[in-house]
């Protein structure tokens, strides 16, 4: 299909009518953000079908997910400071020990699981997995308070676009819990 030329590559102070239709890349790009926008609006006749397909999900409350990260995150952090008295007992218990001239491969190897190091691992993990759901939970909410992505990203301490891009990529798990 083919329509008049128009936008900017049109003649020089001519404007096309909102009515006509028009094809050129640049117009077909200008009526699609109208139609998406409003979905109402009939501006061809491909927008209706448009308007089926651009219509999207009213957008939903960040504060249930929010509250439910919040909860998580107190959960993980009390495993981590339980993890971390297991760690601080075993250092004192290995400390002990090496002073003593024992080597560490025999205490050690008298440890029982989880050693040390799998116990660090874990609580990094942890941490890791919870944060990133805080971040964009936080960011999600802030967001539809109205703050900016600039002003997100301020509070932050990161980029204008990795907040943009973290608010597009939501984390696996970001549903509400059901309790």
């Amino acid at each position: 299909m083919r329509g008049r030329p128009c936008g900017p590559s049109s003649s020089p102070g001519r404007r096309r009518s909102e009515s006509s239709p028009c094809w050129s890349n640049y117009c077909l790009a200008q009526s699609l953000s109208i139609a998406i926008a409003q979905p109402g609006l009939r501006t061809s006749g491909w927008a209706t079908t448009l308007d089926i397909m651009a219509t999207k999900t009213p957008p939903q409350d960040p504060l249930p997910t929010l509250l439910a990260t919040l909860d998580d995150l107190l959960a993980t952090t009390d495993a981590n400071i339980d993890r971390s008295r297991s760690i601080r007992e075993r250092i004192a218990h290995i400390h002990s020990h090496v002073e003593a001239g024992k080597p560490l491969a025999a205490i050690v190897a008298q440890e029982t699981r989880p050693l040390i190091v799998e116990l660090i691992t874990e609580n990094i993990e942890a941490l890791q997995e919870v944060g990133s759901r805080m971040r964009w939970a936080e960011a999600s909410a802030l967001r539809a308070e109205g703050l900016t992505t600039t002003a997100i990203a301020d509070l932050f301490g990161v980029t204008r676009q990795r907040v943009s891009k973290l608010l597009q990529h939501p984390p696996a798990s970001t549903k509400p819990s059901s309790s």
